[in-house]
């Protein structure tokens, strides 16, 4: 009978420390960054929920309006911060599992006044950082 006893405080205990050990850890958060052309780049930190948007480093301000990260797939949009029906940057890539980069393609406008489209390749890759 003490065996019993003494297992079943076991899972209590155990559950009880986790709350403690997960507020020790510092949190991590993947950045994902994504060069492009000869010297543009574009990285955003991935954000904790998977319905939130990004908050993107570009060249011009620009929103992210649709974001999806999962099942080896990688897709952002983001539109003109001034004016919301400009769009900016389109990436769209898929996880090599080779290498671990996301490959794909990428649309940018680097016009300030005036549209200026840019496409090509790119290989976005993904790291982590403590906050």
């Amino acid at each position: 009978m003490k065996r019993i006893f003494a297992v079943g405080y076991l899972p209590v205990a155990l559950l009880t420390s986790l709350p403690f050990a997960a507020a020790a850890a510092p949190a991590k958060h993947k950045t994902i960054t994504c060069p492009f052309l000869q010297a543009g780049s574009l990285s955003f930190n991935v954000p904790a929920k998977p319905k939130d948007l990004p908050e993107i480093d570009f060249d011009y301000p620009a929103k992210a309006t649709l974001f999806s990260f999962r099942d080896g797939s990688l897709l952002l949009v983001a539109m003109d911060e001034s004016d919301p029906a400009r769009l900016r940057v389109v990436v769209s890539a898929q996880r090599n599992k080779k290498s671990g980069s996301y490959d794909g393609q990428i649309v940018v406008d680097m016009g300030g006044n005036q549209l200026m489209l840019h496409s090509g390749p790119v290989r976005c890759t993904v790291g982590a950082n403590s906050e």
